[in-house]
Formats: structure tokens, sequence, C-alpha cells
């Protein structure tokens, strides 16, 4: 049975697509105030236009600010309560940045010039912590309970499980095929050997050597934490053993025959603060380091999860448990004024969902998981491993890292935030806007209002096709970060096409990220671009190789036919080489008679230095 997708519009004609953009900015009354969460000024908005699309090669994203209107611009009419005029939601003169034009109240004569341009850095914080504010709220809408229900609820319930369903399609098969499960599993029960043979070539070399060789031949084995690394270099054809590294349990054993002939050398991590202190090095150096101060080669598997899967699952924790509030504070409704959008080239009228988070709720919200997360064994966690590696000035690190979750968890609403999910008669969310730009406000960020407008219009799977972005104004600026998406699937073949940009309102670039991948579901293959532009310069990755010798659940070898390194157009660095990994039947020894580092005198220490350099 079809839900709410025919309903009949209650005013006269449809919204379009387009009518959230190139819209003549209508007159609106001045509105200011203060914040009720920071007390920051709010001010009126201003206008955009939708961006072109930004796939590589395609020209910027317009953002045209009212004196500057694009071409072809279409004319509408104000509507009561509808755009930035009163009436909507009870807000006199509020503008529409996702929802409509963001409005701008027209220029008076003899005014004073605007503010001087804000600190781009500080505007890039403010629209990625807009766009962590839409992604909160999309998935705490998504994982709510209260979506269980028939009407709307049951509407958006279906819209996203489509949605699950399609981003299920654009996995790679690579994991399955090869038993990455199985592998990792296996790693912890037997041996495992990871040899890496690859070249790197400096086209713009002008001596004699412009290709270097590099291999390594490593064993590990988790289960008695114990590791060997060979490593050797070699050019045109002539290989060089450099040295070796052995880790058993705390300890390494290092072997480099050109230095340091036959020698072995220890160094025991497990107090390496206290004996460093105690040994000749420290004399020498005049350093000392805190005495608690160690290193852990093999971390128990908890631990390492800290960090990994096991992070995620925790701060989802934190999320379900502080998340409740926003829960009972969201409310459904239908949308009975239709848009119109453009499918695989037919023209379709929609109708949706609209979603209402209590703003109040979700400032409560906010400040209980940023609470929660400071405070947790997680974070704590990771602040322990970070600080065997900042040592003395760790304290000022984790002042900065406390300072990055606040600005995270900084932004607050101002009003209620309304979110609207439009559904095609497929049951596929087509779109994702906010009606009305979004009053907001944060401590340290000079942001004052967010809006939200992404289409996912693919004729086959709807998000195949993806368009729009995210919109934040800060005084008389806006920053946009927009998302342009293509993905095309067969069954022997998946590609995609994407592009990420921040731009502000003059149309200038600030960033952009392209992504391409094209992948063969039959032979293992791949063709990856990675490209990231600013003003001025531009960085580039390119890779393209394949999957072979697969062994499910026990190995294969990754290839990379050929690889390179561009910056500003030219090429820096060729690669091409192989990573084989499988399990290992050797056995992992222990030099002898080996060296510790630390207990040696100043002298041995003045011999080693010596004999290593001359």
């Amino acid at each position: 049975m079809e839900e709410n997708n025919r309903f009949e519009t209650n005013t006269d004609g449809s919204a379009s697509g387009s009518v959230l953009y190139n819209t003549e900015p209508q007159p609106q009354a001045a509105e200011s105030g203060s914040s009720s969460v920071y007390g920051a000024a709010s001010s009126s908005p201003v206008q955009l236009t939708k961006p072109s699309e930004p796939g590589p090669g395609a020209v910027p994203v317009q953002l045209a600010k009212p004196s500057e209107p694009q071409p072809g611009a279409a004319q509408t009419e104000p509507q009561p309560g509808q755009f930035g005029q009163p009436g909507y939601y009870g807000q006199p003169g509020q503008g529409a940045m996702g929802g409509g034009p963001m409005q701008v109240s027209p220029p008076v004569q003899g005014a004073p010039a605007g503010r001087p341009g804000k600190n781009k850095a500080g505007l890039v914080v403010g629209i990625l912590c807009a766009a962590a504010v839409v992604i909160f709220i999309g998935i705490g809408v998504l994982v709510s309970k209260s979506l269980l229900g028939g009407g709307p609820k049951r509407q958006l319930a279906k819209g996203f499980a489509n949605m699950a369903k399609e981003m299920a399609a654009y996995q790679s098969s690579v994991a399955e095929d090869i038993g990455l499960v199985e592998l990792n599993k296996l790693k912890d029960t037997k041996p495992m050997r990871t040899n890496i043979d690859v070249s790197f070539t400096d086209p713009n070399a002008t001596g004699s050597i412009n290709s270097v060789d590099l291999g390594v031949d490593a064993v590990t084995d988790y289960r008695e934490k114990m590791a060997e690394f060979d490593v050797s270099l070699g050019t045109y054809g002539i290989d060089m053993q450099i040295g070796s590294i052995t880790a058993a349990d705390n300890t390494l054993y290092v072997s480099v025959p050109l230095l340091f002939h036959d020698e072995v050398y220890s160094l025991d991590l497990t107090n390496l603060g206290r004996d460093f202190n105690n040994s000749a090095w420290s004399s020498l150096m005049e350093e000392k380091l805190p005495e608690d101060y160690a290193l852990t080669l093999f971390c128990d598997r908890k631990m390492s999860d800290s960090t990994g899967e096991g992070a995620e699952s925790r701060f989802l924790e934190i999320l379900n448990e502080h998340g409740g509030v926003t829960e009972e504070s969201v409310q459904y409704e239908t949308i009975r004024q239709k848009r119109e959008f453009v499918l695989g080239g037919t023209s379709v009228e929609c109708g949706g969902v609209r979603v209402t988070i209590d703003k109040d709720a979700y400032n409560e919200t906010m400040e209980n998981m940023k609470e929660a997360f400071l405070a947790s064994d997680i974070y704590k966690t990771i602040m322990e491993q970070y600080q065997t590696t900042y040592i003395d000035d760790f304290d000022e690190f984790k002042d900065d890292m406390d300072y990055v979750i606040e600005q995270a968890f900084a932004l607050r609403l101002e009003q209620d935030f309304v979110l609207d999910y439009y559904l095609d008669r497929k049951g596929r969310i087509v779109n994702i806007s906010t009606p009305a730009d979004i009053a907001v406000s944060a401590r340290d960020i000079d942001i004052e209002s967010i809006a939200v407008d992404i289409d996912f219009l693919g004729s086959q799977r709807a998000m195949d096709v993806i368009e729009g972005g995210i919109y934040m104004q800060s005084g008389d600026e806006i920053l946009y970060l927009g998302i342009s998406r293509n993905a095309a699937i067969t069954e022997d073949h998946y590609s995609e096409d994407l592009a990420l940009s921040i731009q502000d309102s003059s149309s200038d670039d600030e960033v952009t990220f392209w992504y391409t991948n094209d992948w063969g579901y039959n032979d293992q293959t791949f063709d990856m671009k990675m490209k990231i532009e600013a003003p001025g310069t531009s960085m580039e990755i390119r890779a393209d190789g394949a999957y072979r010798d697969i062994v499910k659940g026990e190995g294969y070898t990754f290839w990379l036919n050929h690889g390179a390194l561009t910056i500003d157009g030219e090429d820096y660095l060729l690669m091409t080489g192989s990573i084989e990994t499988g399990p290992a039947d050797t056995t992992i020894e222990v030099p002898e008679n080996a060296t510790n580092v630390l207990e040696m005198s100043e002298s041995d220490i003045a011999g080693l230095l010596y004999g290593g350099l001359f």
C-alpha cells in the first residue's frame, strides 16, 4: 500500500526541487537578539544558489550573493507563512537557507561598509560542526525506537530501510572474497608472513640513480608476541641487505650489518623511562624521560580494540545512553505540500515526512554526550596511548584534544530543528532538507544558522546520484559543504565518482576532494584516483592493480601495477610492486649474545657511534 506520496497539496502549485535556489531575495524584517545558549548575536541570512555538479573537471560550485543573481533565476511571489515571510512557524522574518533561498534585506544607501572577512579556519570548523549536527540528528532519527508505528513513522522507517539496502550494494566484494574476517582470526592462532616488494621511481631525478627497490620480509606471531622484519634495498638489479629487527615480548633486537657488523643490540621497552634515565645515554644527551614512560609492542586484543571497532561500539554505547532525551522529543508529521524532483529523466511529485527535534532536549543531549565522552574509559585509553608520543608536553596536548572534543559538540540550537524527508512512490528517500534555515550558536565559533538540502536522484538506486550539501551562515558570509556522487553497478563492475567541496559565498573553492574508482568483481581489479585541491595547489594519488592468488581465509597477493603521486600537475613519485600475505612455516628465534643498549658505558656508546659513522 502506497503511503503519503499521493497526498494532495494544500497550496496552489507544487514546489519544485529548484525552488530552494535561484529565487530572488524578498524583503525581510531585521531580526536581532542574543543566543539563549551562549549569548551570541544573530543576524539575517543571505541568499545562495544551488551549486553545479562538482565532478572531476567540472566548474567550481557557484554560490551567488543577492547582488549577483544567476542568469535565468526564477521569480517567485512570496506566500504567506513561507520562505522568510511572517507566519512561518511563528517566526517572523526567518530566512529559509535550506527550504528556500536565504533572505537578506535590500541594501540601504549610505549604510556602513560590511565587516571584514572572518578567519577561514574558524568558518571551516563551523561548517564541519554543522555537518556533525546534521549527521547526529540523522543517525538519531534512524535508530530511534519511536520510528516503530504507523503513518509517517512507518513511511520514514521504510525509506531508511531502502537507503540501507542501497548502501549495502556499494560494498566491495574483496573483503568477502579474501575472507578478511577468517584471516584476522587466523593471525591470532598462527604465524603469518607478509612480503613487501615495491619499487619507487623519481621521474625528475637528474643523477644516475632514479629508482629504488624496497623489500620487507615480515613474520608476525601474535600468539607468542613475537615478530621479525628483514629489510633490503636495491637498484638496477643489485640487492643490499640493510638489517633485521626482532621483537620478542616487549624487547627489540636490532642488527644492521652495514653499520654494526655482526653486533646485535637489544632494547627493553617495559621500563624505558626509568632505564633510560639511569643510563649513560641520558647523561650524554642531557635528557630525561618520565620515570613511568614505557612502550608496549604487543597489546592485548581488548586494548588494541580501543582505537578500532571496539572504540566505535563504545562510542555508540555513549550515543545510545545519552541520546534518549532527543528520541523522546521527536515529532513526526506528514508533508502534504509536494515537491517536484527529476529521477532518471522523469519529473515526479513527492510527499514526505517532517521531523522536528526539540531544541532544549537536543542541547541537553549534546552537553551530556560531551561530558560522557570526555570522562569515558575509551577517551582515557586513547590519551594514555598518545602519552608515550608527546611525553613532556602531554598536558598541553590533552588540553588541545579536550578543546577539539568540546568543539565537536559545540553547536547549540536556538530553535527546534526541522528536517524534511521526501520519498518517491517506491518508498525511497529522494531529498533531505530543512524547510527554513535553523538558528544556531556556539561559544567559540562564529556561526548563526545552518541549512541542509541533499538530493538522491538515481534511477536504479536513489543513492547512485547524490547532489547537495550543508550551508552555514556567519554574518555576511556563507560557507557550503557540498557533495556530488555518481555511481553505477552491474553484475561484474562497480564505478564511483565522488566529490566533496568546501566553498564560500565568493564562489572560491576552499578545498575540494575528488575520489574515483572502477572495480571489477570478476577479476578483482581496481583503478583508483584521489585528489585534493586548494587555492594554488593540488595533490593527487593514482593507482591501479588487482588482488591475486586469493586463498580465502588464508592469504592473497595485492598487486600494484602503477601508482603515482602528483603535486600541482607534476609527477613526483612513481610506484609499482606487490604485497603478499599468508601463513608462515618459519619459527622466530631470539638473537643470542645481544648487547643491552641502556647498559652501555659512555666509551661503549662513543665506539658504537664512531664505528657506525666511519
